[in-house]
């Protein structure tokens, strides 16, 4: 079926009757060809994608002009009472039914096959002028529809980008204030830039105090790290357990001892971070391993296991 259903929505039935059976001559005309049937309520009389084959005119009675998604979603366009006709677009442009029709309550119609509608166009001038009247209505409100939506979608649109932005920017305060307020909180700006470096020491000045036993060597990475290889006789102390390990082991020594931190990978520098904590702890000869256990064990100086 055509959009002729969606055009009849718009229509009175009185006025249809009086626009499409025209004339007396015209009504006459159409009460003596076609075929009268009477069907009861949810009677299918058309079918979305049927080929067009009939014109109908309801004489008495209600239909439902309604359409239907392959998901099975309906949308109801129209209902057409008596005086109410359907189908005639579709016969002039001879495209498949776009809607279906379905009758509400017992409908008495008269339903005209292709050839006596074309023979009926002939006969009446009248009728095919008021079908093209309808098509250039069709086609002017398609037209205003088509705008109408293209301006809510822009207009959407905008809403939507506003409506973006302001969510994104919520986000990022509630997201400061809940880091700021979070003891275990990420530092906007990272230490290596808002903190003096801490000094490093070259491998081979390192390995003489070690041979010399003049400084205490400390292994900043993750426990499991340090089962796996360690500068030999060095003490572990995890970054993530420091507090604790400090007191256990290092709470006691001399705060001038000289100590070498190593142990870090890409994504961490935990021996700067451990030698932090130590100088912020009081002692006053903290350095970092330059090149860290990989340049240590690559010389083949002590390691164990």
């Amino acid at each position: 079926m055509a959009t002729e259903e969606k055009i009849m929505a718009n229509n009175d039935p009185a006025q249809s009757s009086q626009s499409a059976d025209g004339p007396s001559h015209l009504q006459l005309k159409i009460s003596q060809i076609g075929k009268e049937k009477t069907v009861p309520p949810q009677t299918l009389i058309v079918k979305q994608g049927a080929i067009p084959e009939h014109f109908y005119v309801i004489r008495q009675g209600r239909v439902q002009v309604f359409r239907e998604t392959e998901d099975h979603i309906r949308t109801e366009l129209a209902v057409l009472g008596p005086g109410a006709y359907f189908g005639e677009l579709a016969l002039v442009t001879n495209q498949p039914r776009t809607a279906s029709v379905e009758t509400l309550e017992e409908t008495r119609y008269t339903e005209i096959s292709r050839s006596e509608f074309d023979q009926l166009l002939d006969d009446n001038p009248q009728l095919g002028r008021q079908i093209i009247k309808q098509l250039a209505q069709w086609l002017v409100e398609g037209d205003r529809r088509l705008e109408t939506q293209v301006v809510r979608q822009f207009r959407v649109r905008e809403i939507s980008w506003f409506d973006y932005v302001l969510l994104l920017g919520l986000s990022v305060i509630l997201a400061v204030i809940f880091n700021f307020s979070n003891p275990n909180g990420i530092p906007l700006v990272p230490h290596f830039w808002a903190e003096e470096p801490v000094p490093k020491i070259e491998l081979a000045q390192a390995y003489n105090d070690y041979s010399h036993q003049q400084a205490l060597f400390i292994d900043a990475r993750p426990a499991n790290f340090y089962d796996q290889k360690h500068i030999k006789g060095a003490i572990s102390i995890p970054l993530a357990l420091f507090d604790f390990v400090y007191t256990m082991r290092l709470s006691q020594t001399d705060k001038d001892k000289p100590l070498i931190v190593y142990g870090r990978n890409i994504s961490r520098h935990y021996d700067d971070d451990v030698a932090r904590k130590l100088i912020l702890r009081g002692h006053t000869n903290v350095k970092v391993l330059d090149g860290g256990l990989t340049a240590w064990d690559k010389i083949n100086y002590p390691t164990e296991p």
